[in-house]
């Protein structure tokens, strides 16, 4: 299974962050990029594939980084994973509506290879729960892009981190387990 794609776009700030906190603002901007690009190698690497939302992922980084040095003002660059998640938001939304396909499930069974690592019983359980992800998940997606935006720009540089990271995995393990309680089915 392909886990590292499940914490895609997290190293990259990691980076920033272990920079950032010992005063190198403009170095963690130039890491973060360079770990995105490595982290878009490797994932391509191990799909075979150019992998296509991490190469979006490196491309916010690349622009919103080259902002934020140019303007000497690091919030640009913490808009990334806001239009990152804006970005994941509309292929969703795209994928569900017209293309009739639930992405996550694609993703799920095809890339993050989870069907191998499940039991066979399990799948159809893995299925069901990555369709309805994603069709609740844009939702999720949306709020918490205007909470990260908002802790960019207004917020200490650690209180947007631990909204990115641990706000955005505590709101899908939410979702997660108010859809199994309620019962959504596809």
């Amino acid at each position: 299974m392909q886990w590292q794609l499940l914490f895609l776009s997290v190293t990259p700030l990691i980076a920033y962050m272990a920079l950032w906190a010992r005063g190198h603002q403009r170095r963690g901007i130039v890491t973060a990029i360079v770990v995105a690009a490595l982290e878009l190698g490797y994932n391509s690497f191990q799909l075979s594939l150019l992998e296509p939302f991490s190469l979006l992922s490196l491309t916010l980084f690349a622009l919103l980084g080259a902002w934020s040095l140019s303007k000497q003002d690091d919030r640009f660059f913490k808009l990334q994973p806001v239009a990152f998640e804006l970005g994941a938001a509309a292929a969703l939304v795209y994928f569900d509506l017209i293309l009739d396909t639930p992405l996550l499930a694609v993703i799920a069974k095809d890339h993050l290879r989870l069907h191998d690592a499940l039991a066979a019983y399990q799948r159809g359980y893995a299925t069901v729960y990555a369709t309805t992800l994603s069709r609740s998940l844009p939702y999720v997606l949306v709020l918490h892009a205007a909470l990260t935006a908002h802790a960019a720009w207004s917020r200490s540089t650690w209180h947007w981190f631990n909204i990115r990271v641990f706000g955005f995995y505590a709101m899908v393990a939410v979702l997660f387990v108010g859809e199994r309680l309620l019962g959504v089915t596809p």
